[in-house]
């Protein structure tokens, strides 16, 4: 079988290009297709990059010529379904993953929202990685789905699991992402503050990428609300540094407004970490499913700092163990290949697919 895997932009690393990185090393050490990975290069288009996209979905003529069996696209903005339609066009069968929630603008903007669910009719199936992605995104009905899971870290999924013990009782917070306010970041610089206000004793740090400005900003707030002595700004770190954080730390803060399915709320309840979460569909499941707590957008800042300043820290550990036990358990790589084996084997109408 040959697959050919579309999808990320390098230049802005986040979670789909690590879901594709992830689910390509899984797959190629765990089976023996052929698997081919294309970046979209389609986040932050601007108009001067338009002539380098169009020169990119011209390549995947050449892909056709090696028979390829399926092209598997990962749906992030409304540009990558420019693939969808040339790939079509090409006579390939193509299988989306969507990447996105009901406040992305190829979803919020009701022009593109209905363009999109014309576009993802063309595909021959979608495999979703969230049963709420129904609930968000304008998926046309006639076309097929598959649920499939995503790919956290493999060092995650088999290393130790942090216990309480020899925890300090400072409660350790962290925020962690591509860095904006779409991301909240800018909402957990306001928890710090009103913790802090507060009296609550408590670290925190911030990783992830940004533009300067962003960072700028960041600075001048810790500046402002007097945090220099809380609040780390780490900026982007490694895979292996991150899960070092987030196995140190007792509280992920992820006050995401455009976040459907979060890679890092998974993760970080994988290292014993509590996550909080706006009530959007998909974290609001993940959160149900393993544990978390749940704040509304309005109130976001202020639910936060009442539910952080009531906590203790080995009791926090104590849940959260638990629940990493499960996700672990829930996807393992090799549950993870078998499944997107089977949406793909579907797509491709194989026999093979009756015994996947």
């Amino acid at each position: 079988m040959r697959i050919l895997m579309v999808g990320g932009t390098p230049l802005y690393p986040g979670g789909v290009e690590a879901f594709c990185e992830r689910s390509r090393q899984a797959m190629v050490r765990q089976c023996d297709w052929e698997i081919w990975h294309m970046p979209a290069d389609t986040s932050f288009l601007k108009l001067a990059q338009v002539p380098a996209l169009l020169k990119r979905l011209s390549s995947l003529i050449s892909y056709r010529r090696k028979g390829v069996d399926c092209l598997w696209l990962q749906y992030v903005c409304f540009p990558d379904l420019a693939y969808l339609f040339v790939a079509k066009l090409c006579g390939f069968t193509v299988m989306v993953t969507p990447h996105l929630g009901s406040n992305w603008r190829s979803q919020a903007n009701p022009i593109l929202r209905v363009c999109s669910g014309w576009l993802l009719a063309l595909a021959d199936r979608l495999a979703l990685i969230s049963r709420t992605q129904e609930l968000e995104i304008n998926l046309p009905k006639r076309v097929p789905r598959s649920a499939i899971r995503t790919f956290l870290p493999e060092n995650v999924l088999t290393g130790d699991i942090p216990d309480s013990v020899g925890q300090p009782p400072t409660i350790q917070l962290i925020h962690s992402g591509r860095l904006s306010d779409g991301k909240g970041t800018f909402l957990f610089l306001d928890v710090c503050r009103d913790l802090q206000a507060a009296g609550v004793p408590f670290r925190a740090k911030i990783t992830g990428g940004a533009d300067e400005a962003t960072y700028a900003r960041i600075r001048a707030m810790i500046a402002a609300y007097s945090l220099q002595d809380r609040v780390t700004l780490l900026g982007r770190v490694s895979d292996e540094e991150l899960l070092r954080l987030l196995s140190a730390s007792d509280i992920l803060v992820h006050l995401s407004k455009i976040d459907s399915y979060p890679l890092i709320v998974l993760e970080s309840i994988a290292c014993s970490m509590f996550p909080i979460c706006i009530d959007l569909a998909g974290a609001s499941d993940m959160l149900t499913t393993y544990t978390g707590h749940v704040v509304t957008g309005r109130e976001a800042v202020a639910q936060t700092v009442e539910f952080v300043s009531r906590q203790q820290v080995r009791e926090i550990r104590a849940v959260s163990k638990e629940a990493a036990l499960r996700v672990r358990k829930d996807y393992a790589w090799a549950r993870c290949v078998c499944a997107v084996q089977a949406a793909i084997l579907e797509t491709v109408q194989k026999p093979e697919a009756a015994t996947a």
